[in-house]
């Protein structure tokens, strides 16, 4: 082959208008590309094996990491092909689609199995529809790519990898040391049955065809450089090394006859030999074509009816000091100049087909061309090089590329993909992948949430911090977390480090870092607000830390291994009570926790929204902490009440040294003097439960919400979000009064939740047969201030009116058990029925018992609540030494 591999040069941007200024690029670099305007050569119809194809215009492979955990299929896979489907393309190559669980290279990665088949067959038909807009002639070829993804295995999130032979140049980034065993000849003589069973679920789908990929390093293609895989038949010589391949093509051919067969290969590996395929034999980075040319001969002749043809390895860059990692900002960059890549893989595609004229292939890697891009595909297929041309990152921008080149006979450039490797980067971060820049209402949000998992990033903005002798953010957070000792801990790259200083004031910190006002408080009190660009992103660093912590496995809670002979109750699973408990059992104290509930979290777990905290999340977090403390520490008794059953008495009587109390406020206040229907009217904890539960019935078109704190903000917006045509949220005070969190304010807002202000909310509204109809309000001015400091809300006379509604949602308040004085005996209660503490230990009247958390202070926030169980664990420990 005379092939030459060009590499003294350095990337370049984009920056050409014209054809013209690329062709001199290509000239001073000492490269040419073939160009054409008879574009109309990519909108010819053909047939390609059992299936035809109306015209040569493919969309590629892109990966969105958008199914579900079982590997269905999701309302973002069904939009990501519907578009493709309307925007025109011929072919549509869908994405890697795993055979199995264990090779799935990440959480949410497809999977087609007997469980996910009706949901692919339902994809399938969404295709078939949305193209339908074209006519009866422009029936898109489906093709499934079915993969294992070998070394780059993360089906829980984390590496997995499963390798075919040892290689100095991938295994030292993931760490694979000598030992790291290889998958088993007998484990790929088994994983054929699979990709079969996938091949045969997909016709019935409805698929034209299975992809088996043998690219870009995964599991097949690491086979084909399998070299060094010694005393095995899946390795060493070159028959061993594509055997796996070819025994998985005949077997579909034969067991499911009526597919398509196409393979996605990687033809030159860029990955010096022996780890690499069609490499030089002398350990340069130059391509030999000679095997993976007599490897599509092969496949040809075995019914391959398509090779896709790839290069290179994306988590692999010979050209920088090291692979792509994560840790770096900014996304993968590459080491020579892209015309000299496209150059080299047009050259490639130009040798097979010379060799290979029989072959059907689709050539690929036209995208960072933008506009040009078809015109370099035309000219290719003018010239017989390929017979598809395949558009990747292009479609994900652009997935109307197709149809404004059949329509316009060019793209139009500010649609084009403007190749910023945000969309890998996204994939990279554990996020749903998309174009951030076209499609920026879906995925610029998803981008931002990932670039906050991302190390570089999250470690630049925490050097920001200005370590402030006297830090301010420290005074505004009820925790007393020292901030700025956890915010260099990050900057200095020392998570594990950060966590440690975050847990030892606040032993929930991911919770906290999802529901804390930090607008108020620690970010509200940065110095950075008015000296830089804005507060260090403390909340968001703190969930940073937390999150990788529970991933990582080292928030568990270390425990002394000194055991104190006095035992705890703790009443209440709420974040208040395990954050008493946490920090007793740090310091050796056995714990007994006690809740009605059958699950922990409490208010947090189960009433905060979802759109604020996932349940899962808030669990996650706990179980990372409390999962491994064994047992003869830690007990549970969730589902038991307090009551004339089981007592504070009781407790004591059972041997318990001291009691923490630190239930909720479970009552929820009613509109006064109104008495509600028997439906129509929910009080909002009880609504909000519910709705994260999973929500039984459609929400009503109408939602009215009574309040203005932040539950009434988190209903309304729920309600929003599940349905809700109009959401009223109604106030009796004006927007300033509002004791709702700014954030939470604007967030309805944004929601598009209609605030009545200065409304006053009188009674329910029924029809004749009792059903709601709607909420009875009266318009008010503020008067003097009352006893809260704010201005009293006075009704107007003759304002009289009623807001309709189907649903009205009481949000004005909670107040403390009915029957606490009677299983809290001995325990001083206020004049608002709230338990009466000392304000250093949040020690009760009665020795030996403490509170804290909503019953004593009404209801504030989750840190506040963590803070009161960590000084009143503190207390209890004070009091025992006593």
């Amino acid at each position: 082959m005379n092939i030459k591999v060009r590499r003294p040069s350095q990337h370049e941007q984009f920056n050409f208008q014209t054809w013209q200024q690329i062709d001199q690029e290509l000239k001073r670099l000492g490269l040419s590309l073939p160009y054409s305007d008879n574009i109309a050569v990519l909108l010819q119809p053909l047939q390609v094996g059992p299936f035809a194809i109306p015209n040569a215009l493919a969309v590629h492979p892109v990966e969105g990491c958008d199914g579900s955990d079982g590997g269905a299929p999701q309302e973002l896979t069904l939009r990501r092909y519907r578009r493709f489907a309307a925007g025109g393309a011929g072919l549509l190559w869908m994405e890697a689609t795993s055979v199995v669980r264990e090779a799935r290279a990440n959480p949410r990665q497809l999977w087609l199995h007997d469980e996910t088949a009706a949901d692919f067959a339902h994809l399938h038909e969404s295709i078939i529809k949305a193209a339908e807009q074209f006519g009866a002639d422009h029936r898109p070829a489906t093709v499934v790519q079915l993969t294992h993804s070998g070394r780059y295995s993360k089906p829980h999130g984390v590496p997995e990898p499963i390798i075919a032979h040892r290689t100095p140049v991938l295994d030292p980034r993931p760490g694979l040391g000598p030992d790291r065993p290889l998958i088993t000849d007998d484990e790929l003589d088994a994983l054929q049955d699979y990709y079969v069973q996938a091949a045969r679920l997909a016709y019935a789908a409805g698929f034209d065809a299975v992809d088996i990929k043998a690219c870009h390093a995964y599991l097949i293609n690491e086979l084909l450089a399998g070299h060094t895989r010694e005393n095995s038949k899946y390795g060493g010589s070159f028959d061993n090394r594509i055997r796996m391949l070819m025994d998985v093509v005949k077997r579909v051919r034969a067991e499911v006859p009526e597919i398509g067969v196409a393979c996605r290969l990687n033809v030159y590996d860029a990955q010096p030999h022996p780890y690499g395929f069609g490499m030089a034999s002398d350990g340069s980075m130059e391509p030999d074509l000679s095997e993976p040319i007599e490897l599509i001969k092969r496949l040809y002749e075995a019914g391959v009816c398509l090779v896709n043809v790839a290069y290179g390895n994306p988590y692999y860059n010979p050209h920088v000091e090291r692979p792509y990692d994560t840790a770096e900002v900014g996304g993968y960059v590459p080491g020579e100049h892209p015309l000299v890549n496209i150059a080299t893989m047009v050259q490639i595609q130009r040798e097979l087909a010379e060799a290979l004229p029989e072959v059907p292939m689709v050539a690929t890697g036209f995208t960072w061309l933008r506009q040009f891009g078809p015109h370099v595909a035309a000219a290719m297929l003018e010239q017989g090089l390929c017979g598809v041309a395949g558009f990747g990152r292009m479609a994900l921008a652009y997935p109307d590329f197709a149809r404004d080149l059949m329509e316009n006979g060019e793209l139009i450039p500010t649609n084009t993909c403007i190749a910023c490797s945000s969309c890998t980067q996204i994939m990279r971060d554990g996020g749903r992948a998309g174009c951030v820049v076209r499609d920026h209402e879906i995925y610029a949000p998803i981008f931002y949430e990932g670039q906050m998992r991302n190390p570089a990033v999250m470690r630049e903005l925490a050097a920001v911090c200005r370590e402030c002798a006297a830090p301010t953010c420290q005074v505004g957070c009820p925790a007393g977390v020292d901030i700025p000792g956890f915010v260099r801990a990050i900057a200095d790259g020392d998570e594990k480090r950060a966590y440690e200083v975050l847990c030892e004031a606040n032993p929930l910190p991911e919770i906290c870092a999802y529901v804390c006002p930090a607008e108020v408080q620690c970010e509200g009190h940065c110095v950075q607000q008015w000296i830089g660009r804005g507060p260090v992103p403390i909340r968001l660093l703190q969930r940073y830390v937390s999150e990788r912590a529970r991933n990582e496995g080292f928030s568990s809670l270390p425990l002394p291994e000194k055991v104190h002979d006095k035992s705890v109750a703790v009443i209440g699973a709420g974040v208040a009570g395990l954050a008493c408990a946490i920090r007793l059992l740090h310091n050796g104290y056995q714990v007994t926790i006690i809740d009605a509930g059958e699950g922990v979290g409490g208010v947090a777990a189960e009433t905060i929204s979802t759109h604020r905290l996932e349940k899962q999340t808030a669990i996650a977090e706990i179980s990372g902490i409390l999962g491994d403390v064994p047992e003869e520490r830690l007990q549970w008794r969730l589902g038991t009440r307090m009551g004339q059953k089981l007592t504070v008495d009781d407790l004591f009587a059972e041997g318990f040294e001291a009691v923490f109390i630190g239930v909720g406020l479970s009552e929820s206040i009613s509109l006064p003097a109104a008495t509600p229907p028997q439906s129509g009217v929910v009080d909002a904890l009880s609504f909000l439960r519910d709705m994260k539960s999973g929500p039984a019935t459609a929400m009503p078109a109408t939602v009215a919400v009574l309040g203005g704190g932040n539950t009434a903000m988190d209903a309304a917006v729920t309600a929003k979000l599940a349905g809700a045509r109009d959401v009223y949220l109604i106030y009796r005070r004006a927007f300033a009064e509002m004791p709702a969190w700014p954030r939470e304010r604007d967030e309805a807002l944004a929601e598009g939740v209609h605030f009545l202000i200065l409304t006053q909310p009188l009674d329910y509204v029924t029809d004749e047969s009792g059903k709601l109809v709607g909420i009875k309000v009266a318009s008010t001015i503020l008067g003097e201030p009352d006893a809260s400091g704010r201005r009293r809300p006075v009704p107007v006379a003759g304002s009289e009116r009623v807001v309709a509604a189907d649903l009205v949602i009481a949000a004005l308040g909670q107040s403390a058990p009915d029957d606490i004085a009677d299983w809290a005996a001995g325990v001083t209660l206020t004049e608002a029925g709230l338990i009466k503490v000392a304000e250093d230990d949040l020690q009760t009247d009665r020795a030996g018992v403490f509170a804290g958390g909503d019953i004593v202070n009404g209801g504030t926030t989750v840190v506040q609540a963590v803070a009161d169980g960590v000084r009143a664990a503190d207390g209890i420990a004070a009091f025992f030494e006593k």
